[in-house]
């Protein structure tokens, strides 16, 4: 059975509505993550040429930059759709990093909220 990028970030508010403590807030950062990843990813093969990559290493790192730096018409309003979700993906990655290799550092409910609510947007962005 496979996944979707839908499901991963149903996953993610699903977690938040029962998250109670820390290791649940986590999983609702590295879930909604995963879920908005893989609509960006699908965004991205959707549009008729790829970003660049630049010096971008790495899958999650080449899309972000490929996000960013679209290579269709700026006039398109794919152009500036592409840019906000690689802006939203950085700030998803960040949380994800942080919950699940920083574990010295809080992940509190907050966090986990707005990383839930910032992967159901890249999804609605994307669909």
């Amino acid at each position: 059975m496979s996944s979707t990028a839908e499901e991963l970030v149903e996953c993610a508010t699903a977690l938040l509505s029962d998250a109670a403590d820390e290791p649940r807030y986590r999983a609702v950062c590295s879930r909604a993550y995963y879920g908005a990843f893989h609509a960006a990813h699908a965004f991205h093969r959707r549009l008729p040429v790829p970003g660049t990559v630049g010096r971008a290493r790495g899958r999650h790192e080449q899309l972000i930059a490929q996000l960013s730096r679209p290579m269709i018409n700026p006039a398109d309003r794919q152009y500036d759709v592409s840019q906000a979700i690689a802006r939203d993906l950085v700030e998803l990655r960040n949380a994800r990093v942080m919950a699940d290799y920083h574990l010295d550092q809080h992940v509190d409910h907050e966090l986990a909220s707005k990383s839930a609510r910032i992967a159901r947007n890249v999804l609605k962005t994307t669909t």
